[in-house]
């Protein structure tokens, strides 16, 4: 029983850590973003086609995009709660998102995500995270 009750918590903290990484996004706060990211992530992102290889890779796709583009995007909504499972020191996070942007005449970008966890020296990090667009 005291499993469910630390898988229950484990996931309620993962659910939480999902939102508060967009809400760093949004406020530009690469650092708290970072500090849910396992050193050695890989990732799948919607606009770069390679794999991204360790968080030193995603802070250089980051630092390539073009000047301002955080500050284009209007908001970040998740659309679906995430649904997480949690096995022991592995967990698995699904849900939706939809990207709004500045300009009007931009349609919102609905993507869903996926994200591998892992607690590690009884910390939860994101090991793995997979996102794609929907189609309109």
């Amino acid at each position: 029983m005291a499993e469910v009750e630390q898988s229950t918590t484990d996931a309620a903290w993962i659910r939480q850590a999902v939102y508060d990484m967009y809400d760093a996004y949004m406020e530009s706060d690469r650092e708290r973003a970072n500090s849910y990211i396992a050193e050695d992530v890989t990732l799948w992102d919607t606009e770069h086609e390679p794999l991204v290889f360790g968080l030193s890779g995603l802070n250089d796709l980051r630092d390539s995009r073009p000047a301002g583009s955080v500050a284009s995007v209007a908001g970040v909504d998740v659309t679906t709660d995430p649904v997480v499972d949690v096995w022991g020191d592995i967990a698995l996070a699904r849900h939706t998102f939809t990207v709004r942007f500045v300009d009007p005449e931009a349609r919102p970008e609905r993507v869903r995500n996926t994200g591998v966890w892992q607690r590690r020296d009884g910390r939860w990090l994101m090991v793995h995270n997979h996102e794609d667009v929907l189609p309109e």
